[in-house]
């Protein structure tokens, strides 16, 4: 053994074994940075590979490369058949404009003199014709509709004035028809409000300033309050509602978004809270009884009275997320493989007018979930620290939750009513990200609950195949549209 560097005389035992422990300790300290390290990298790398796929982050953020590996992936399904091509498919019957059996006016061309010799033509000479339609829109001008309530005198003195209807209040007002045109351009195509004062002059030839359209919007706000009280009724009657939320902004302050729909009714909520005051605000899911179809929020959990089903969507990408790492690919990928197996299943049975999938695939398809989840806990064991987004931990709260909320990710096998993914909320839900693009935040609350209102009539209708212009039309005439009992 040679001598201590810096020293004239051999170590003695004590300084040896002091040395030893001074490396051993060094050692243990580099194991514990390389092992943070390796799970800093790994994390890093989960992030930068995250895309509108295995993640929450909608396409439009997903970077060039992926968004062009995405294309070529459906290239090359397109070109082994494996999915269908964009467009028209082959041997589908074509869609074009179809002329109208009794068009609105007619335009004859007839030739004066032969196109050969130069000779004069005659109406007996006409051979028939060939004819082509042109659909065009005519301009539009208001129209001004004057009421007059007449008074009459009787022979006993008294003076009779009649009189006017309920919508005809003020010495010069818009009609039904031009108030449904605002609250449209308000509520369905987001256009804020000076622009709606624009978009009537251009379109219409009507001038209506930026406080009347304000006042038309508040109308139609105090004018819902029946449709969605018969709204919330009939939702909480429901077997199976579909439930989710997003953030908007009030100002400076964040509000949210909160839906519960279905494929033909729709309620949206606007409240200041994300927690349990809304879900009373809005009057549905406290006390429901049915199956809830939702995203994991814990919100949601604490409904105890209703059964849960979990959006298969939601699940796919997070196992997307966590099987970029090797210790979690195998269970991660043969597990969200398992779920698409299953909806496919479902979706068959559906087609063919089963009541519910054989319990024979159930039981197998159970087992085999059963042992999927086994292997991923085997692969994850609790980590000891707390940190949420480490890739450790995500991976054992998501493999956790598929053995904790079994019954509840396996809800659409076991009830055809209910489907894999809660699409049906986002769907309804995306509006509200478009009108924040377009329109911007809200002013006040109110505001923020008439759009939700107007956004929940607008949506329940056209799911019903009611025209939007139409139902406005009803609304501001006192007789909104009510939402019919399900078939």
């Amino acid at each position: 053994m040679g001598d201590v560097p810096g020293s004239g005389a051999l170590p003695s035992y004590e300084e040896l074994v002091a040395e030893v422990a001074r490396l051993s300790e060094l050692v243990a300290a580099q194991g514990r940075m390389i092992e943070q390290l390796r799970a800093e990298n790994a994390e890093l790398k989960r992030q930068l590979g995250q895309n509108s796929g295995n993640s929450g982050k909608p396409p439009s953020r997903d970077p060039a490369a992926e968004r062009q590996r995405q294309a070529e992936e459906r290239n090359r399904r397109a070109a082994s058949g494996t999915t269908r091509k964009r467009g028209k498919q082959r041997g589908a019957p074509g869609a074009g404009l179809e002329m109208s059996a009794n068009p609105d006016d007619i335009v004859e061309h007839r030739p004066q003199r032969c196109g050969d010799c130069g000779n004069a033509l005659h109406l007996a000479d006409d051979d028939g014709f060939t004819a082509r339609q042109v659909i065009d829109i005519p301009e539009v001008h208001p129209t001004v509709t004057e009421h007059r309530a007449h008074t009459y005198s009787c022979a006993c003195g008294h003076q009779t004035t009649a009189s006017f209807p309920d919508n005809v209040r003020a010495p010069v007002s818009y009609g039904p028809r031009a108030r449904a045109f605002v609250a449209y351009f308000l509520g369905r195509q987001h256009i804020p409000n000076r622009r709606v004062a624009e978009t009537m002059a251009d379109l219409f030839g009507l001038s209506i300033s930026s406080g009347a359209i304000d006042s038309i919007y508040a109308q139609a706000g105090r004018h819902l309050r029946g449709f969605i009280a018969s709204l919330v009724t009939l939702l909480r009657t429901l077997p199976v509602l579909h439930a989710d939320e997003t953030s908007d902004r009030i100002g400076t302050v964040n509000c949210w978004m909160h839906v519960v729909s279905t494929g033909l009714y729709t309620l949206i909520h606007a409240s200041t809270t994300r927690g349990s005051d809304a879900i009373a605000e809005a009057g549905v899911l406290k006390g429901y009884k049915g199956v809830i179809i939702h995203d994991r929020l814990a919100l949601y959990w604490k409904l105890k009275q209703a059964k849960h089903g979990l959006c298969g969507a939601h699940l796919l990408r997070d196992l997307a997320d966590v099987a970029v790492v090797a210790t979690q690919t195998t269970w991660a990928t043969a597990l969200a493989a398992l779920l698409v197996e299953i909806n496919t299943a479902c979706e068959t049975a559906r087609l063919d007018g089963l009541k519910q999938l054989a319990p024979t695939k159930q039981r197998a398809f159970a087992a085999r979930y059963d042992r999927l989840v086994a292997k991923g806990l085997a692969a994850n064991q609790e980590p000891a620290h707390r940190k949420r987004d480490s890739v450790e931990r995500r991976s054992f709260n998501l493999v956790t939750a598929f053995k904790t909320h079994r019954r509840s990710i396996l809800r659409y096998m076991y009830n055809l009513d209910v489907g894999f993914t809660n699409n049906q909320a986002e769907r309804d839900l995306r509006p509200t990200k478009l009108h924040r693009k377009i329109s911007g935040c809200f002013r006040s609350h109110t505001g923020a609950e008439r759009f939700a209102n107007l956004r929940s009539y607008l949506s329940t209708t056209r799911k019903n195949g009611v025209s939007a212009i139409d139902a406005l039309t009803r609304l501001f005439d006192g007789n909104p549209w009510m939402p019919p009992e399900p078939s």
